[in-house]
Parts: structure tokens; C-alpha cells; sequence
């Protein structure tokens, strides 16, 4: 009798715990939303869902910093840095460009009292945290502290480097242009002054005259390795006078310096290419880029990324063909590989590289 008694006592737990959990399941499927415990306000535009980063800075910690000269934000989120141009489609997380083109700065305002808000896509994508969107807000789970994602190693210094050593590191890189060849022309150079916009050249020119290769509207400039793109101007609106260019040169020569959303504007069309080991290339002043080239495509050095043009140039604007030329700048992790060199040994890693 006792026996049967236990045995009917087991039967009795095992229904009352299978029914336990069989409500919990059902209620787990009822609340998917459960493990998002962070609820941050959303606005809808007819263009996107954004937040205001000031909300999400107070959900996750951290720190930004807004430049309202150069209109650029600088944000600081666990280990992770991340930095966006006003009017700049790309998004640079610790030194490397993310292949999207749905993070960008929103901001609104007058000039120092400006409120800033990013895409909801800037939680999915930069700090990969998935969402669940409600009715006014985004619902996300954030538990803290997040190892940093990409950037260079801790003991990463190139501006310790020497010609020979960066070398090295680019020899990956074919030329962007073929048969053509690096110009000796100083002017021509990383960190020649610009006094038409008060501030230095920051990459490398390919003119016709100066590299060969009879460059010209139909030269194809080429991805130069494997990589993948992060930036693809295909809707680029040139400006629509020379005075309107006037303006914005006008600003630079009362600043001292060139502003660096002005600055981007004054490259033209562009598309920039990033590679592995933080390299990344921006090639400028382009006439056309092939329509079937997007943001996230994986490149090589055979891939065409554009052709050679003078988009955002003074020549551009007056609708003629001088100061045609392929504009190409390189980084290293953010950083412009040649700020650690002098102009004679910026020549000697390029020719190094290609010649």
C-alpha cells in the first residue's frame, strides 16, 4: 500500500512539473520580448527610424564628443570608438569603415546647440545588438560591457615605422591605375600645402602628364586588392556653381582650416575600398562608378571602382576638363599612412610599393 501510494505521489509531482513548464514555454512564446529590457524613444521619419543619441548614451554609458566646425561626431561606447561626418554616409568603428550605407549623423539645430540622432541601425549594425521594434521605441537587451570589435592589435604603432616596414605592410596594393606611374611631382604628394582651402594635401595625385597611361574619362581605376566596399557614390551632386563652391572655400579661409564635411565635399564622387589590417583607400574626383557596384561588394585588384573624372573640382563646377586626375588617399586604421613620414620618404614607400 505504501508503494503504491509513492509511485501515485510521483505520477502526481511529474504532471504538476510537466504542467509548470509547459506554461512556461507557453509564456515564453507569448512575451518574445522577454530578454529585451532596455526600451529606447524612436522617432519615424519618411526616411528612417531614429533615436536620439543622448537616450542611448544614458542606456549604455559612454561618451561623444560633436565638433560643430568640422561636424563630426566622435562616440565612445565600452571599448569601442566609432566616428561619422555630417552629410558622410560611412561609419569608422576603431579605425575600420563598416560596409553599410544605413548609418548616418542626424543632426538638427542651430550651430552649437545642435541635438543629434542616429539611424536605429547604428545599435544593429556598429554594436551588433539586435532590436525589437515597438510602437514608439526599440526594445534591445544590453548586458554591459562588450570586448572591443576589430582595430589594431594593442602593440599596433606604424608611426614608429620606417620606409622599409611600410612598405611591407601595403606591397598588397597594385596600382589604381595601369601602366601608370607614381608622379614625382611634389605637388603631386601627401602633405603639399592647398592654399586654395587653407589646409594639405592628404593623398596621392595621377595626373595624365605627370604618371602616363594617357589617362583620361575612359581610364578605369581599379580596387587594387581585395576588399570590400564601404562607400559607392552613385547619387553625388556636384555643386551647382562656382559660387556656391566660393562660399565654402570662403569659410576655410576664415577658419584657417578646412572643415571636414567641406572637405569631403571638395573630393567629388567617390568610393572607398576597406582591405584587410585596417587599410582603406579612398579614391576621389571620379567622373562615373559602374551601376552595378554597392556597398558590401568584395572587390579585388582586377574589380573597376570608377573612372578617372574631376568631380568636385573647380573644373568640374566651370563644366571643363582640366584638373582631371584620380585622387587616392590612404589609411591605415583611420590614419593617413603617411603622417609619420617626411614628403621625400612618403616617395620612397610609394615608389617602393609600385614602382
Amino acid at each position: 500500500m505504501k508503494v503504491t501510494k509513492k509511485i501515485m505521489f510521483f505520477v502526481l509531482v511529474l504532471l504538476m512539473v510537466g504542467c509548470q513548464e509547459q506554461e512556461q514555454d507557453q509564456n515564453e512564446e507569448s512575451t518574445p520580448s522577454s530578454e529585451f529590457n532596455e526600451q529606447l524613444a524612436m522617432v519615424i521619419t519618411e526616411s528612417e527610424a531614429r533615436f536620439a543619441l543622448d537616450d542611448l548614451i544614458e542606456i549604455v554609458g559612454g561618451s561623444y564628443h560633436f565638433d560643430d566646425i568640422h561636424r563630426t561626431l566622435e562616440v565612445t561606447i565600452n571599448e569601442d570608438e566609432f566616428k561619422l561626418i555630417d552629410g558622410v554616409p560611412v561609419v569608422e568603428r576603431n579605425g575600420e569603415y563598416l560596409p553599410t550605407e544605413e548609418i548616418y549623423l542626424i543632426s538638427e539645430g542651430e550651430k552649437g546647440q545642435e541635438k543629434l540622432f542616429l539611424p536605429v541601425e547604428f545599435i544593429e549594425i556598429a554594436l551588433g545588438v539586435p532590436v525589437q521594434f515597438e510602437e514608439e521605441h526599440v526594445t534591445f537587451a544590453w548586458y554591459g560591457p562588450t570586448e572591443k570589435v576589430g582595430g589594431p592589435p594593442e602593440t599596433f604603432d606604424f608611426e614608429q615605422w620606417d620606409v622599409d616596414q611600410m612598405v611591407e605592410y601595403l606591397s598588397f596594393l597594385q596600382k589604381p591605375i595601369k601602366n601608370a606611374e607614381v608622379s614625382k611631382v611634389s605637388n603631386h604628394l601627401p602633405g603639399a600645402p592647398r592654399a586654395y582651402r587653407n589646409g594639405f594635401h592628404e593623398g596621392i595625385d595621377w595626373y595624365d602628364f605627370a604618371s602616363g597611361g594617357n589617362i583620361n574619362t575612359d581610364t578605369p581605376v581599379y580596387a587594387m586588392a581585395e576588399g570590400v566596399v564601404v562607400r559607392a557614390d552613385h547619387n553625388f551632386v556636384e555643386y551647382e556653381s562656382p559660387a556656391e563652391r566660393n562660399i565654402d572655400l570662403a569659410y576655410t579661409e576664415e577658419l584657417g582650416e578646412t572643415p571636414e564635411y567641406i572637405f569631403d565635399r571638395l573630393r567629388g564622387r567617390q568610393v572607398w575600398v576597406q582591405y584587410p589590417g585596417g587599410v582603406m583607400n579612398r579614391f576621389a574626383h571620379l567622373d562615373a562608378i559602374p551601376e552595378g557596384l554597392q556597398v558590401g561588394d568584395r572587390v579585388n585588384a582586377e574589380t573597376i571602382i570608377g573612372y578617372v573624372g574631376n568631380s568636385g573640382t573647380s573644373g568640374a563646377v566651370n563644366q571643363d576638363l582640366t584638373e582631371l586626375h584620380l585622387h587616392q588617399d590612404l589609411l591605415i586604421y583611420g590614419e593617413l599612412f603617411w603622417k609619420p613620414l617626411s614628403q621625400e620618404e612618403v616617395l620612397e614607400v610609394l615608389e617602393g610599393i609600385w614602382d
